[in-house]
């Protein structure tokens, strides 16, 4: 099974040969140790994604002058998009929702009293985001992108960054229509957020998401409670401590923490392998391929 076939099986908690892997970040200085090179270009990419064993390719957007307020579609780019699209992999576009881009428009602090008052001005914003978000969707769409993952982080370790209801009253609109807008397209999509989502999981279901991207162990993230409840609609990907990959682990160890993740999440389909947080250059490339390595082993 090609990669981006065993990714689409995994999104629709489908039978598959292994666990598909990937990662929301891959950083550059991570390739560079790896490829022992200065300047990287999009072969030295492919090559560690090669090497690693990854199933699934996250592009970022690139918007270099977001002084003047909220950016048109036209000037976000996603470096390398025609030559990822021609590969085997998966590929998702990384799309900000309302709360990503109002924290690089407005700062937290302002993001933060303008939600809790509930101003037209935010309202009218989220509503600029949602536009440009939908013309950009349908740019990537139209490019051959595989799925949208929609990063908005609305919670951190003790839970939601704000009451649920004002999310759902304010947020979660939004991201229904992205998501059903994406869906329009034929495409995938998948939520991220950082922090403990426990209760907003059934909004995040209901605004109609095919994943869950993240699910983060240290903020009280229980993989296979969220299967056991959610697992008949999510694709979960995620889950594993970026810690056990900075950090000193014999192989042993790390076979257990891949073993806990894939027994708990990986039954019946629906899991897509990889870090919760993303790869950074501080981890040890031995233990990174191990861990997939491992997984793509285990039997489901």
């Amino acid at each position: 099974m090609k990669q981006r076939a065993r990714v689409e099986q995994a999104i629709k908690r489908l039978p598959v040969d292994q666990i598909p892997c990937g990662e929301l970040v891959i950083t550059d200085k991570l390739v560079q140790m790896m490829c022992k090179q200065t300047v990287l270009q999009f072969e030295h990419r492919l090559e560690f994604i090669n090497t690693m064993g990854l199933d699934a390719v996250c592009l970022h957007p690139n918007c270099t002058d977001i002084s003047r307020g909220t950016p048109c579609a036209q000037d976000i780019v996603f470096n390398d998009l025609p030559n990822w699209v021609n590969t085997e992999f998966f590929t998702f576009a990384v799309v900000d929702g309302p709360i990503g881009w109002a924290g690089k428009l407005l700062g937290f602090e302002q993001l933060m009293m303008q939600l809790g008052r509930r101003t037209s001005e935010f309202c009218e914003f989220i509503a600029a985001i949602e536009t440009l978000n939908k013309e950009l969707i349908k740019r990537l769409a139209g490019s051959g992108i595989n799925g949208i993952l929609l990063a908005d982080d609305i919670a951190y370790n003790q839970g939601v960054i704000a009451r649920p209801a004002l999310l759902r009253e304010m947020i979660f609109p939004s991201l229904t229509a992205q998501a059903d807008y994406v869906k329009q397209l034929g495409l995938p999509v998948f939520f991220h957020s950082d922090g403990n989502l426990t209760m907003v999981l059934d909004d995040i279901v209901a605004a109609g998401f095919d994943g869950l991207q993240c699910i983060e162990a240290l903020a009280g993230m229980d993989i296979g409670e969220v299967k056991r409840q959610y697992g008949h609609k999510l694709c979960l990907w995620g889950n594993l401590d970026p810690a056990e990959l900075i950090q000193s682990r014999s192989l042993q160890q790390l076979e257990q923490k891949v073993e806990q993740i894939v027994t708990a999440a990986g039954s019946n389909g629906g899991l897509i392998f990889g870090t919760c947080s993303g790869l950074f250059e501080d981890m040890r490339l031995n233990s990174v391929k191990a861990v997939y390595e491992m997984a793509r082993r285990k039997t489901i």
